[in-house]
């Protein structure tokens, strides 16, 4: 049996349906023709062109991304620009895109479940919960108290990426909210509870230094390498689906580094 781009679709709004979407957000089909059948499909966090090129090495036609390529509407397509050189690419190689944003972030296996899975950490719900089975970020206890540096080194070592922490590296803490991507809107939830330590990327400089001084803590990784926990989750749930259907199509993740370099 095979599959259209309409088809994939379709499961993906089973699985994290539009409705949930935030305010401005885009999701589905972002180009190409929902009328195509899919030879391979490549996960990514990003719709970079790199990942293109990737897609097309492999003979894959379907490019699924967490981050949109166009979050409004466009105006022109200036060729000589990185965006412009993506959507030549894609068209000329015949490279469907899907992409699907903050509904994955809400839903309780989503983005931030997925981080904990990929830190072996076991969650206990939503750090806001808007709606039944709907929310931001988990929350995640431990056993015995760790200090906030020791507990980066794990984090660090585990995602094999940089880390960074604000707050005093010796302070003991059993307990964290995590929310993959820009969580720092998190805070204010966490103030009223007992939670004071928040794993997220993205935090600016000045909510940094208020929360250095209202004993906050922050542990900030790359926005990338905590989203990309997200694809493992999803491939094992497109092979089931495929299962379903009685067909199969060669599903592959694709990671980039981070962008960052530390020196």
């Amino acid at each position: 049996m095979s599959l259209r781009v309409s088809d994939l679709i379709d499961f993906l709004n089973t699985l994290a349906p539009v409705n949930i979407s935030e305010k401005r957000d885009v999701n589905g089909l972002q180009i190409g023709s929902v009328n195509d059948n899919v030879r391979g499909i490549l996960l990514a966090v990003d719709p970079s062109l790199s990942a293109f090129k990737e897609a097309g090495k492999r003979g894959f036609n379907l490019v699924i991304t967490h981050h949109p390529l166009f979050y409004e509407a466009l105006t022109k397509v200036d060729l000589d620009t990185l965006k412009g050189k993506i959507i030549a690419f894609a068209i000329e190689k015949g490279i469907n895109l899907l992409s699907w944003h903050t509904p994955l972030d809400k839903v309780p296996f989503g983005v931030s479940e997925a981080l904990a899975r990929k830190l072996g950490w076991q969650t206990e719900g939503f750090v806001v919960e808007e709606d039944e089975g709907i929310g931001w970020g988990r929350v995640v206890k431990f056993e015995n108290y760790v200090n906030l540096e020791s507990l980066a080194k794990e984090i660090k070592a585990r995602l094999k990426s940089w880390v960074m922490i604000v707050g005093d590296p010796q302070e003991e803490v059993n307990a964290v909210a995590l929310c993959g991507g820009s969580g720092g809107f998190l805070k204010d939830y966490l103030k009223e509870t007992e939670i004071n330590t928040l794993l997220t990327s993205d935090i600016r400089y000045h909510q940094a230094k208020d929360s250095s001084q209202e004993g906050f803590n922050f542990i900030i990784i790359d926005h990338g390498v905590a989203e990309a926990s997200l694809l493992e989750v999803l491939r094992e749930k497109l092979e089931a689906y495929f299962q379903e259907k009685n067909t199969s199509l060669p599903v592959e993740i694709y990671l980039e580094e981070s962008p960052y370099k530390i020196i």
